[in-house]
């Protein structure tokens, strides 16, 4: 269930990823994982994609989502402290773009809460790649934040976002300008 061109980017896996036991992820953190998430980290193992964005394993050593996940959840909120600005964001189901406004008030809650932003990577500028969760795994989106360029959200998958930000689909404004054009040609591994 990974998207064939994100599979084309990335490349064949050069390691075996420890299989996470998604059960005991589920028993611990409350948390059953969207299909695309589970299949892309069952198949690689903590990736930076592009050498831009780092996305978060859960069995990996170095970026384990579940060891940063405290602090990274701290430094968002310490983000959407420093700025309320909206930035818009793309619904790539209905294929419209989402206005971005100075008016539009950024409030989201944070992982535990139903509904929190649960972090899934950062970006090469500190962005910080988020999820903002729902009761049904398929139905996560992706927000990203930035403590400058504000919060913008992609009404799709992380691994659809990663396809059409990289293929330059659309254009995410708090990532940037530079990527995807100076950055394409690095995919590079952590160790499991």
């Amino acid at each position: 269930m990974i998207p064939a061109l994100l599979e084309q980017i990335i490349g064949p896996p050069v390691v075996t990823p420890l299989a996470p036991d998604w059960e005991a992820v589920a028993a611990q953190y409350g948390l059953v994982f969207p299909a695309d998430y589970r299949a892309l980290t069952e198949r690689y193992s903590a990736l930076d994609i592009c050498q831009y964005f780092s996305v978060y394993h859960p069995t990996s050593r170095s970026g384990n989502l579940f060891s940063v996940l405290e602090a990274q959840i701290q430094a968002v909120k310490v983000y959407l402290q420093r700025t309320q600005t909206f930035a818009g964001g793309w619904d790539p189901k209905n294929a419209t773009v989402i206005p971005s406004g100075e008016e539009v008030e950024v409030d989201y809650d944070f992982f535990p809460e139903p509904g929190g932003l649960l972090p899934w990577g950062v970006g090469e500028n500190g962005a910080k790649c988020l999820w903002l969760t729902h009761e049904h795994p398929e139905k996560w989106t992706v927000v990203i934040g930035d403590d400058y360029f504000g919060w913008w959200h992609y009404k799709g998958s992380m691994t659809s976002f990663l396809v059409d930000v990289i293929s330059q689909r659309i254009v995410c404004p708090v990532i940037d300008d530079t990527f995807p054009e100076d950055w394409l040609d690095e995919v590079t591994y952590q160790n499991p």
